[in-house]
This record gives C-alpha cells, structure tokens and sequence, in this order.
C-alpha cells in the first residue's frame, strides 16, 4: 500500500518519456499530462539505441509497428543502452487513455525502483556487501541468489556508475557513505 507522501514524491516527479516510432503517440503524450515529458522522438530502432544511450530517458515507448518490422530480438540492445529504462508497447488500437496510463505506471516503477544513484535496493545492498570485503559466494549465500547472478548485479552497477573495478566501487560506497548505514 502507498502512502499519501510517497504518492506524492512520485506524482511530482516528471516522467521522461523517449518516444520510437510514429507521431501520433508524441501528439498522444505530449497532450496528456503535465508530468510527463517527452525528451525525444526517433523513428527506427538504432536511433532508438543512440538515444537511449544519450538521454536515459525514465520510459521509451517503442511503437508496435517498428518493433514488429526489425523484430522483438532488437529489446536486449535496447535494455543495453539504459537498463533502468521500462520499455512500455503501446496497446493495441488507439492508444489514449491506455498508453498514457501504461507509460504513468512505468514511470512510477522506475522512480519506486531507483535511488538518487540510479541504483535498486538490491544493488545497493550488493555493493554494501562488496565494499565490506565480502565475496561473490558469500554475497549470493547471504542474498539467496546465485554467484552468477551476483556477478552480473556487479558488472551492471560498474558499468551504470562508469566503474573499472572492484577497487573503484568499493571507493564509491565510501565516498557516499554506504559503509555507514
């Protein structure tokens, strides 16, 4: 259950919104909500790909039609350029109320979701663990996940925060202080 103050932190921050195929969703968006801003519009996947990149927009809206043409195969790239992003498909038909409703809750979700760094509850709680000295295994058994997939929250964080190293997320836990709480 929400509470009226989270309610509220997150209707008030603006929902950014990168829009990939035709126009008529960017008129849609554009008209329907004061919270939701629209950072761009491009009409193919690879632009797609470069804005993401570019913009880490909080939703991309990716139009059925374009998804359809290069194929749904093209998502991991896209889940590549910016992981926090939610990918939200238009539904079916004239979207209205629907799409900006699907592109709201998309948008609450990644703001419930990340930190001020960009980071989940769980990946701040693995480079908690990193920059206490504990191992991979020793994470993945405290968390009750696998080594594996402690590896891979580790590499995502690393390359999120444009880190190299062990070393170098372990100085930024605590230049942010994450070893005092």
């Amino acid at each position: 259950m929400t509470t009226g103050l989270a309610r509220h932190r997150f209707d008030s921050v603006p929902i950014t919104v990168l829009i990939a195929g035709k126009p008529g969703t960017l008129r849609e968006l554009r008209s329907a909500d004061a919270r939701i801003r629209v950072v761009g519009h491009v009409r193919s996947l690879h632009d797609a790909e470069e804005a993401l990149r570019v913009l880490r927009p909080s939703v991309v809206v990716l139009d059925v039609d374009l998804a359809h043409h290069d194929g749904l195969c093209a998502l991991p790239a896209l889940r590549r350029a910016s992981p926090g992003t939610a990918i939200v498909l238009p539904p079916a038909g004239e979207p209205g109320p629907r799409l900006v409703r699907a592109v709201r809750m998309a948008g609450h979700d990644f703001e419930r979701r990340r930190d001020a760094d960009g980071l989940t509850a769980r990946e701040r709680d693995v480079v908690h663990m990193v920059a206490l000295g504990h191992t991979n295994a020793e994470i993945a058994a405290r968390l009750s996940l696998s080594v594996r997939t402690i590896e891979t929250h580790r590499a995502r964080i690393q390359r999120r925060l444009g880190l190299s190293s062990r070393a170098e997320l372990v100085r930024w836990a605590l230049e942010r202080g994450l070893l005092d709480s």
